[in-house]
């Protein structure tokens, strides 16, 4: 089961957050799960897709104190990032 929720106020974009009961954290634009964030922390970027969806990116990733060039680099390099260590690693 999780919620949903549109993302920064953004009401008109097609994008939401999901957040599971777990803890686990999806940004989806429009029918993609773009971003994940799993219970340990762990940030995976499935990719940068469309002009539109690379602006939900910018609104996900600022919320969380980060910038959108640091999911780009997540994905172009394949690795994922722990969002409370700042620890970087090879995706599983």
């Amino acid at each position: 089961m999780y919620t949903t929720k549109s993302n920064n106020g953004h009401n008109y974009a097609a994008t939401y957050v999901r957040i599971f009961d777990d803890n686990t954290v999806q940004l989806v634009s429009y029918t993609t799960t773009v971003i994940e964030i799993n219970p340990e922390g762990w940030m995976s970027v499935n990719g940068l897709y469309s002009r539109t969806t690379i602006k939900h990116i910018g609104w996900f990733m600022r919320e969380r104190g980060m910038s959108y060039y640091t999911a780009k680099q997540l994905y172009l390099d394949n690795k994922e990032m722990n969002v409370y260590t700042g620890e970087i690693r090879d995706r599983a």
